[in-house]
């Protein structure tokens, strides 16, 4: 039966890439380094190309017992951002996708109930399913970190914190992220 599921999870992988591959828009997307496989996206399709750093789709933030509102308008949502980032521990391996859900299934390339199959049934982290996928993790943390990055903005905007504090509280969002997608459980 495993051998069933992982040759449908195999299928259902090759199927959206296809599909992503063939997808023509008005959009483009451009590698911008070579040695991290960052892109940019242009035009009104906001997808990426799967595996590589996206740096132009931000993350819901919310949903899912996540601590953050949505909005940086006080000095607490801050902090309540970076437990966000964090997750869920309560979750296991899983640690709660609703949050940065399209981020995952943008850089993944895959459905949220595929990663499942890969987190419940191989028991996989997030790390384990990137790279089961032919995909770096820490692209997966970096393209985490930057869908974050227009919260920390609002920040400045709305007088939370001053310019000179962003790359601060960036550096601790990206930190709980890379504990996230390494998390192993203990």
């Amino acid at each position: 039966m495993m051998t069933f599921i992982r040759i449908l999870t195999i299928l259902a992988v090759l199927t959206t890439l296809t599909v992503a591959a063939c997808n023509s828009s008005d959009a483009t997307t451009t590698p911008t380094s070579p040695t991290t496989g960052t892109t940019t996206t242009t035009g009104t399709n906001t997808s990426a190309v799967a595996g590589t750093i996206i740096t132009n789709i931000r993350a819901t933030g919310t949903g899912g017992g996540a601590p953050f509102d949505g909005t940086v308008n006080q000095s607490g949502d801050l902090a309540a951002l970076v437990e966000t980032a964090w997750g869920d521990g309560r979750l296991d391996l899983h640690r709660g996708h609703a949050p940065i859900q399209n981020i995952l299934e943008a850089f993944l390339g895959i459905s949220h109930a595929q990663m499942h199959v890969y987190m419940q049934e191989q028991g996989l982290n997030l790390a384990g399913v990137a790279r089961v996928l032919g995909f770096s993790p820490e692209n997966m943390v970096e393209s985490l970190k930057y869908s974050f990055i227009p919260f920390i903005q609002q920040g400045v905007t709305n007088g939370v914190i001053p310019q000179s504090d962003v790359e601060v509280w960036t550096a601790r969002v990206r930190e709980q992220f890379n504990n996230r997608v390494n998390w192993n459980g203990q």
